[in-house]
């Protein structure tokens, strides 16, 4: 089966998405969130394209150009956030203070700063939904991460669709049961305008030495799979037992696991 039937298929069973939903495609420049955008805009879902620029010198500079040279060419609207003017200052210098002041890891704090964007942007496009390109391979690592370091609650929301949560524009994963080199080969077969190598801040963290493990392990798809499939039955159950308690950030108003959000937290590092 090709990763267009199977992305179809995911849409299907999880019933991620309709024609009527309006989508923001979290776009990184990578392979994977270029083939969501593309796939799904071959089969007619209403998309545009959600980019934050990081500011990681050429890496993100190229990144850009590429996405706004594939949306042009699709005919698709995107939406760059520039994370200077949004947050004033680029994500190398918020990470630098945020890792001497709170100790946490790079893609940590890119992550919370990531997700909190495209939130809050989705909700201004009023977009019903945020498609992300993450793959079998990510999901094995974020399952294997949060094992290994004890966090099984950070996961209760995993599948190819995230738990509906007042104040959130639900996460879909149209590419969840796809190996990252299916993903890779059919990038290419397409001659997607995609920068093929990992962001350069992305080594000495965690999911970087989990990737490196995994793939040493070559483990098969099925393999991946059956990882992936008993964490989502785990989680469910997960889900049932423990009732999360959500509040309201007392900074920014946005929904919260706790008073203050974890963007608040790290804002707050960098006055």
């Amino acid at each position: 089966m090709n990763i267009e039937k199977k992305t179809i298929q995911t849409i299907k069973n999880y019933k991620l998405f309709d024609k009527k939903d309006r989508i923001a495609v979290a776009l990184s420049g990578g392979k994977d969130s270029t083939s969501v955008l593309y796939i799904l805009h071959k089969l007619g879902y209403n998309v545009s394209g959600l980019m934050i620029d990081l500011h990681l010198g050429e890496w993100s500079r190229k990144n850009l150009e590429n996405m706004k040279k594939f949306c042009n060419q699709l005919g698709v609207e995107l939406h760059v956030v520039d994370l200077r003017k949004e947050l004033g200052s680029g994500i190398c210098f918020i990470k630098q203070v945020v890792k001497q002041k709170k100790n946490l890891t790079g893609c940590s704090v890119c992550g919370v700063i990531k997700k909190y964007i495209l939130n809050k942007w989705a909700k201004k496009l009023k977009a019903g939904k945020i498609a992300t390109g993450h793959n079998l391979d990510d999901e094995c690592q974020t399952v294997l991460m949060n094992f290994l370091k004890g966090n099984l609650m950070l996961g209760v929301n995993s599948g190819p669709a995230a738990g509906i949560m007042k104040g959130f524009v639900q996460r879909v994963k149209p590419l969840f049961f796809i190996p990252e080199n299916e993903i890779r080969k059919y990038s290419k077969k397409m001659k997607f305008p995609v920068l093929y190598e990992k962001c350069p801040c992305a080594f000495g963290t965690y999911r970087v030495e989990t990737r490196n493990w995994l793939e040493s392990l070559n483990l098969s798809e099925k393999e991946k799979l059956k990882i992936v499939r008993a964490w989502m039955k785990k989680s469910e159950a997960l889900k049932k037992k423990f009732d999360k308690k959500l509040f309201i950030c007392e900074n920014c108003g946005e929904v919260s696991s706790s008073n203050v959000c974890s963007f608040c937290r790290i804002m707050e590092c960098i006055g």
